[in-house]
């Protein structure tokens, strides 16, 4: 099939449900036609022949769902599949079957699905386990994703050796790559190390790769509590040199001991640079639950094009009370609340993805719920305005909670607060649901 190069944006949770292929009727039919690739691994065709992948798509900001269709058998023995990233036309997962782990690529332009082995089973004797070898060994993921010319991508990915469980970043280091194109489809590796001149952030316990991508020939995984670590896209013949890159000042040492980097932070492209968004306190700080919403403020910095700094781009400062005086969030009487888990959308500067509810901690029942209103909203931070907002429950498109999980609340519910994707579609798998929204509540597209 011809691979068409118009694409529409979608809105994607990590979260990939199970369905028995029996109670649900596969929506996308483009991708249950998909050709499929398994290189050499054993029982491979068996066992992409037990589920089908499948897509419900809606207008974003509305939320998509990425959704598995497994025989009965198979999903009684145990399948899981997590949304690991996201790169233009490429969804990267990590599939558990059985009791095995693999990699799992759909590529939305070709309209195929790769099944890869993962990478602590493709190198015997290489030191995954520091119950094994003295030396341990640390995995970051997710791997990054390549786009090739011809169409076809990598998978990147880096492995620390270190001394000492509280230095991961000064060990020698592995680059990992899986190469779609390449004879076999197997992982190979290459020596990588810092350059002498790096300076790595001074204490980090562990790495956690909060987002990985490539930009303009450069491999990036980042933690958004430090920065990123950064290289060329290597031939496979040369050994391969990491630089480091710290994030602004005003960013660094900030307490996430009470949130995670990736509700308050994300890094990423756009159009021509790579963008760094923080949800902050007024004084620069990390917000927590008891922080008045009404002090809380939206930054943006771009990084240099040598990559060597940062500069906060001033016009897109958004402090929240700004947002809510605007029409559109009057009109959609939206709680004035703190937004979290913010999403770039990568071919328009300026205009975020996020996660909106009225949450609140029941410290009887020691868990975060939520008053009435859960959404994913669109904002411009050059206009400091809302563009849209969702209408469905989160939830649609999740299998029903069982029985046992049944909880009535006096207040409120329990919320999903998803982790969120921005992901482009081919036109061919982009049929929107027609009376999804009455007309005067229809959201724009963006």
């Amino acid at each position: 099939m011809s691979s068409p190069r118009r694409f529409s944006w979608v809105v994607l949770r990590k979260y990939v449900p199970v369905f028995h292929a029996e109670e649900k009727e596969q929506e996308d039919k483009i991708m249950a036609e998909a050709s499929k690739d398994w290189g050499n691994i054993e029982k491979g065709s068996w066992i992409l022949d037990q589920f089908s992948l499948d897509l419900h798509l809606v207008e974003p900001p509305e939320l998509s769902t990425l959704s598995v269709r497994a025989k009965i058998e198979t999903r009684e023995r145990g399948i899981i599949c997590v949304l690991d990233s996201v790169v233009e036309n490429y969804l990267v997962m990590t599939l558990v079957f059985w009791d095995s782990r693999y990699g799992l690529v759909y590529d939305a332009a070709k309209n195929s699905l790769s099944l890869l082995p993962a990478i602590m089973y493709s190198f015997s004797g290489c030191d995954f386990a520091s119950v094994v070898d003295p030396v341990p060994f640390y995995l970051l993921r997710p791997p990054a994703v390549g786009p090739r010319d011809d169409g076809s991508f990598d998978l990147l990915t880096l492995g620390f050796r270190f001394e000492s469980h509280d230095r991961v970043l000064e060990g020698s280091a592995m680059l990992f790559r899986w190469s779609s194109h390449a004879p076999g489809n197997k992982w190979t590796k290459q020596e990588a190390r810092f350059s002498p001149h790096t300076q790595v952030p001074p204490h980090p316990q562990t790495y956690e790769v909060d987002a990985a991508f490539t930009f303009k020939g450069k491999v990036f995984w980042v933690d958004l509590r430090f920065g990123a670590i950064v290289c060329d896209m290597p031939s496979a013949s040369e050994d391969v040199e990491l630089d480091f890159i710290h994030l602004p000042q005003e960013c660094q040492g900030r307490d996430f001991s009470r949130s995670y980097p990736r509700d308050r932070r994300t890094m990423g492209p756009v159009g021509g640079s790579i963008k760094l968004i923080s949800i902050v306190t007024i004084s620069g700080d990390t917000p927590h639950d008891n922080t008045a919403p009404a002090d809380i403020v939206l930054r943006s910095w771009t990084l240099s094009p040598d990559l060597h700094s940062w500069t906060r781009d001033q016009d897109m400062e958004l402090p929240l009370p700004l947002l809510w005086q605007s029409e559109a969030y009057k009109r959609e009487r939206l709680p004035q609340a703190m937004p979290q888990r913010p999403v770039l959308k990568a071919d328009e500067e300026g205009v975020l993805y996020l996660l909106l509810g009225d949450y609140y901690l029941d410290w009887e029942r020691r868990a975060r719920l939520c008053r009435e209103i859960e959404c994913v909203i669109s904002i411009d931070m050059r206009t400091k305005s809302l563009l849209s907002c969702s209408h469905r429950p989160i939830k649609d498109g999740l299998p029903a909670r069982a029985l046992w999980e049944d909880d009535e609340l006096s207040e409120g519910f329990y919320p999903d607060i998803p982790s969120l994707f921005a992901a482009k579609f081919c036109a061919n798998h982009t049929g929107w649901s027609d009376g999804l929204l009455h007309k005067d509540k229809r959201s724009r597209l963006i």
